[in-house]
């Protein structure tokens, strides 16, 4: 799973029966402060996101299948979740 903010939508004339009423965007991972890390995802949103939201994002084989019920679902990345706050606490070593 990785964070990420979306940048903008995926629109095509003709897609596969698994995208059918499906948004699909593209998401920049990002850092917990929100700074870019990485390169682009096309994601498929199961949480109703919208863009400049920042979301959770993740996948694995098999995933895609189970959450839409499609014997064959050609989707790598979900938006599972919109995040509202991240909250980052410091950790200290144990003393000695």
């Amino acid at each position: 799973m990785f964070l990420a903010r979306v940048t903008r939508a995926v629109v095509a004339v003709q897609k596969h029966d698994a995208y059918r009423g499906k948004t699909v965007y593209v998401v920049q991972p990002v850092d917990p402060d929100g700074t870019p890390a990485g390169g682009e995802w096309v994601a498929v949103d199961y949480v109703g996101a919208g863009i400049g939201d920042m979301v959770v994002c993740g996948g694995a084989p098999g995933v895609a299948k189970a959450v839409f019920n499609i014997e064959l679902a050609p989707i790598r990345t979900l938006i599972m979740a919109i995040v509202d706050t991240v909250a980052m606490h410091e950790t200290r070593e144990p003393a000695s």
